[in-house]
């Protein structure tokens, strides 16, 4: 299924489950744990590893030589897509269970804003989708949609603030990904993320606020799902902003 991905990005144009990528709105002294907004997804359906004997390795690992770098977003409104072209690249090439042939279809006939909606996390600038390990799953950058609506796409802003919390999650878990013969399924990773936002990932979660303040009411807001979100929500609010016309 990985090489479904790959051909979705090499002609540039993630299991489903949710991505706990949003953080709260309060003062660092009393940051809870982030709610769980899925902004992510697969394409595999369910397993990771179907070959599996245990989950144990999605337990958030140590980080301490973890240092984040931040990757600034593309510009917005590039106008390359009208909305049923963002809506029908969901369909065809995110939706599991995926149809290579479905995929390939659409890049071919929508070049230009395949191209503009998706980005490997080893870009120099990141679109409204980033594939991560390999291309086994996906992420909204919902962090570069708060960099430009804040206005400081810089690596000191709230946009680099918010994807070095989650960075620092992926990285605490990314054993999901690396060990093979286990059962990790995307929703055990999700729940790895959360978990590592409350205990490995902490001092990155808890300076989300103290960066950014409430971004419920600043420029931000336009970038944040509702908790109730899916990843197709929430994928479908910021996709606009950096393809639309």
């Amino acid at each position: 299924m990985r090489a479904l991905v790959a051909f979705a990005i090499v002609a540039l144009c993630g299991c489903s489950g949710a991505n706990p990528n949003v953080f709260p709105d309060v003062s660092p002294e009393a940051a809870p744990p982030p709610p769980p907004v899925p902004e992510a997804g697969d394409l595999t359906g369910g397993n990771l590893f179907p070959d599996a004997a245990t989950a144990d390795i999605c337990l958030p690992q140590g980080v301490s030589g973890f240092k984040p770098a931040w990757t600034p977003p593309e510009a917005w409104k590039q106008g390359t897509c009208t909305m049923p072209q963002i809506a029908a690249f969901y369909s065809a090439c995110l939706t599991p269970p995926i149809s290579e042939a479905t995929c390939q279809s659409y890049v071919q006939a929508n070049g230009s804003c395949a191209s503009c909606l998706q980005s490997p996390d080893t870009a120099s600038q990141y679109a409204a989708i980033v594939w991560h390990e390999s291309n086994a799953y996906w992420t909204v950058n919902v962090a570069g949609c708060i960099a430009r609506a804040m206005g400081d796409p810089s690596g000191a802003g709230c946009g680099a603030s918010y994807a070095a919390a989650i960075a620092c999650r992926q990285q605490s878990c990314s054993a999901c990904w690396a060990a093979q013969g286990t059962t990790a399924s995307f929703q055990q990773f999700a729940s790895c993320e959360e978990q590592a936002g409350q205990s490995t990932c902490s001092t990155f979660t808890q300076a989300v606020p103290a960066v950014c303040g409430n971004l419920s009411q600043s420029a931000g807001g336009v970038c944040m799902p509702p908790s109730s979100a899916t990843a197709q929500d929430a994928y479908m609010l910021i996709a606009p902003l950096f393809c639309g016309q």
